[in-house]
């Protein structure tokens, strides 16, 4: 019987040992992915090029405004001065080329029906800076507002007003991370009919994983938008926050001001407490993301597609045992790197 004790025993330290982080190494050397990469504005500001040549060669990207508010664009000094300003942190584009072919050798790899989009920069005159990168696969096309990756000091975007909470992903090297999710809002399937508050935590964490899976090395503060402080602080409360959820009821809530206070842009998720402000926005994507998470380990032979397409939020949720420990370690494994002298959170 002690022998039999034993073996039960070890064969359930062995089974729990197994239940790691999904692996998302593959090797993609055989992805031969090239990038078109197009620079809407260069040709834009170019006054030698005739309108009518721009509308020939770039018509997804005049609306019906008239020629003349056209023109008058074109030889805008502050529209311009935007242009020069981003042309200089996109350079030759030779740091975009080598951030996104990694991205779409993944993307290939785990999506090899799909094509490869073409890319369009171009300055959005700091109009398009909450979603800066535009994906259509059914289009194959991908747009970059490089105004969009001034920096977080940029004084532009304190004429214009912009929020603190925003500019942590205006640095040209969160624009991987932004691109897939762009790339997630067109694939990743989610129905209307699907309205609770547990189906709108789940979608934004299959997203969510879409990033885990797409980029390789990368830490979760680009991928959410935080920064390390925020990541920490969610770590250290996510017993708590899903408590909370729980006790409120919120979890298979119809209510539709639950998706406006934890999953919209905003610079803290609305708890109605005190600790409110010291929350990010988005707690309940980052709370999906560990959902998800959860139900990989639990369910390691679940492919990414078959996840992306599955709408049985519930289904989800049950399979993976979520339930944190009101205090304790995140379910998610991290490590840490430093950069410019913090310390980000990778997924082990």
């Amino acid at each position: 019987m002690k022998f039999v004790y034993r073996l039960a025993f070890a064969s359930l330290i062995l089974f729990t040992a197994c239940k790691k982080e999904k692996s998302w190494d593959v090797d993609v050397k055989e992805q031969n992915v090239k990038l078109a990469i197009h620079d809407i504005s260069q040709d834009f500001f170019n006054d030698s090029i005739p309108l009518v040549t721009l509308r020939k060669n770039y018509p997804f990207f005049f609306d019906t405004n008239s020629d003349e508010i056209w023109e008058a664009q074109r030889r805008d000094k502050k529209e311009i001065n935007i242009y020069t300003k981003s042309r200089k942190i996109f350079g030759n584009f030779d740091q975009l080329n080598n951030s996104l072919v990694p991205v779409f050798q993944r993307y290939q790899y785990y999506f090899p029906e799909y094509k490869i989009p073409t890319v369009y920069t171009y300055s959005s005159g700091l109009q398009n800076l909450n979603y800066p990168v535009m994906f259509s696969q059914q289009s194959g096309l991908l747009f970059i507002a490089m105004d969009a990756y001034l920096g977080t000091k940029e004084k532009l975007y304190d004429s214009i007003g912009v929020d603190r909470y925003l500019r942590a992903n205006m640095e040209l090297d969160r624009l991987p991370s932004q691109t897939v999710d762009a790339i997630a809002n067109d694939i990743v399937t989610f129905s209307p009919r699907n309205q609770l508050f547990i189906d709108h935590i789940l979608y934004e964490g299959k997203k969510l994983i879409l990033q885990d899976a797409l980029l390789a090395d990368t830490p979760d503060e680009y991928k959410l938008g935080y920064s390390p402080e925020q990541i920490q602080w969610c770590i250290d409360n996510e017993g708590q926050i899903w408590n909370f959820f729980v006790e409120q009821n919120y979890v298979f809530s119809s209510d539709v001001s639950l998706k406006k206070r934890f999953l919209d842009l905003a610079p803290f998720s609305k708890f109605n407490n005190e600790i409110e402000q010291n929350s990010p926005g988005r707690i309940g994507a980052w709370v999906g993301l560990q959902i998800i998470r959860q139900y990989l380990r639990e369910n390691p032979k679940v492919e990414l597609k078959t996840l992306l397409e599955d709408m049985d939020a519930q289904k989800i949720f049950k399979d993976s045992k979520y339930k944190p420990a009101l205090e304790g370690k995140s379910g998610t494994v991290y490590t840490t790197k430093t950069i410019n002298g913090k310390d980000y959170h990778f997924v082990k």
